[in-house]
């Protein structure tokens, strides 16, 4: 088992995997070590009770390297840092968007390492991420286990076979979470300018929104399913549904989200 993991970014997803993977035992707090260039980060990190790392050195000691950082950032953290990476050779997990495993490699000497690509979403700071993963060849099967249960103790996992998939996965999971709040913000909103409360508004938002994702995924059915559950004829919801069709809700939310899938694609880069 991996008995010491080092965390390279305390932003939002780096944190949010971390603190999510703690809560639900999948790590523990003491086999953590972060490292952040920014000071207000690595403090809050250790307000926590994590060990930040004084340099990227001691974080290279690590067994796991899980990968937090910009996407801009880590052609040249891999690049510096190529001789100690690849002499430890860690198993890197990385949840930077739009850089492919060959790439990774490509910046460290083409180097016969284990690599694993995730993609997480935000939801992982409360145990309820959507992630996706991607291993290369050199991956073992203990590998495997460990990001498997690292993901899904803070939620959902699935493995795909082709990395090409990813691309698709970010523009439905990866960003999802901001297109459900920007629903549940036109509700909050609408309830507030009808004479509602703003706590009442965002419980009635967010827990609507939260009990129609629960009744799909019990399996009981479909998203389709569900619309005709809710919609009866010359009722209510009947009514939203057709201003929303009129103003091409739909054709707005399929443009929207094929437009984050090429964005993830074009950000694929060597």
């Amino acid at each position: 088992m991996i008995s010491k993991i080092g965390l390279i970014g305390y932003g939002k997803m780096g944190s949010s995997l971390a603190l999510g993977g703690i809560k639900s035992g999948a790590i523990r707090k003491d086999s953590m070590i972060v490292y952040d260039q920014d000071r207000e980060r690595a403090n809050v990190a250790e307000k926590f009770g994590l060990k930040v790392a004084s340099s990227l050195a001691e974080i290279f000691e690590s067994e796991a390297l899980i990968l937090a950082v910009k996407p801009k950032d880590l052609p040249a953290l891999l690049q510096d840092n190529r001789s100690k990476i690849v002499e430890k050779s860690p198993l890197l997990i990385s949840i930077v968007a739009g850089i492919r495993v060959k790439h990774m490699l490509s910046f460290l000497g083409n180097a016969p390492l284990r690599v694993i690509r995730v993609m997480p979403n935000i939801a992982a700071a409360v145990n309820e991420a959507m992630s996706a993963f991607y291993a290369n060849e050199f991956v073992n099967k203990d590998d495997v286990a460990f990001v498997e249960s690292l993901l899904s103790s803070v939620g959902k996992s699935i493995r795909i076979e082709s990395e090409d998939e990813l691309d698709t996965i970010t523009g439905i999971s990866g960003s999802g979470p901001a297109y459900f709040a920007l629903m549940m913000n036109i509700l909050e909103k609408v309830a507030v300018d009808k004479g509602l409360s703003e706590d009442m508004a965002r419980v009635l938002a967010a827990q609507t929104c939260r009990g129609a994702a629960t009744m799909v995924l019990s399996g009981g059915c479909s998203p389709l399913d569900l619309i005709k559950m809710v919609a009866s004829p010359g009722g209510t919801t009947e009514e939203a549904l057709r201003v929303m069709d009129a103003k091409g809700f739909s054709e707005i939310v399929g443009e929207a989200v094929s437009a984050a899938i090429e964005k993830s694609r074009r950000m694929n880069r060597p």
